[in-house]
């Protein structure tokens, strides 16, 4: 009677062990095809990709897609990818890169490859700095959405608000102090 307890015991221990090996043989499958559908992306043409990389809802399968249609000059279905992909899961790291490469490829489109002439649709570049300033939002610390933040407002600079500063008006202040005479300040 004393054994019964311990071999229930350890009976539920294996049983425990033996769902979690389960739950992560699952969880490697799962990952092992996403990869063959990240490779096959990269490797083949659009017309030969498999129906499970055009059905995938894996946020990495679905970020590679995208990567390979903006390769491709597809910048439409790219961007919408992108986007779509950004909504869903916008603090995941699919998303985050998702967003980050959306800003870059409205960059791209609007500075042109030299990226040294003149910008080719401002409003391009507008919408990259906004996507740039989202990143920025999730995540604080990507130094890479800084820099192109920055290189993007060096393209197209913002103006200031300068109607404060464009009124010259001089104030006056009269500051009395005991034992000295009152003087104006600047």
């Amino acid at each position: 009677m004393k054994r019964l307890p311990i071999h229930l015991m350890f009976g539920a221990a294996t049983l425990c062990c033996a769902l979690a090996a389960g739950y992560y043989a699952v969880r490697v499958q799962r990952i092992a095809q996403s990869n063959g559908d990240v490779a096959a992306i990269g490797a083949q043409p659009r017309e030969q990709w498999s129906k499970s990389v055009h059905d995938s809802n894996d946020p990495a399968v679905q970020l590679a897609q995208a990567v390979a249609l903006a390769r491709a000059g597809q910048h439409a279905e790219a961007g919408k990818l992108y986007y779509d992909l950004s909504r869903v899961a916008p603090s995941s790291e699919a998303g985050r890169l998702a967003l980050y490469d959306l800003a870059n490829m409205y960059l791209r489109e609007a500075a042109g490859d030299d990226a040294q002439g003149p910008v080719r649709s401002a409003p391009m570049l507008e919408t990259a700095k906004a996507r740039y300033r989202e990143v920025l939002r999730i995540d604080p610390g990507n130094w890479d959405a800084r820099y192109n933040l920055e290189r993007a407002l060096r393209l197209a600079p913002e103006a200031q608000d300068t109607a404060d500063d464009t009124k010259d008006v001089k104030e006056q202040h009269n500051i009395n102090v005991r034992g000295a005479a009152p003087e104006e300040l600047p």
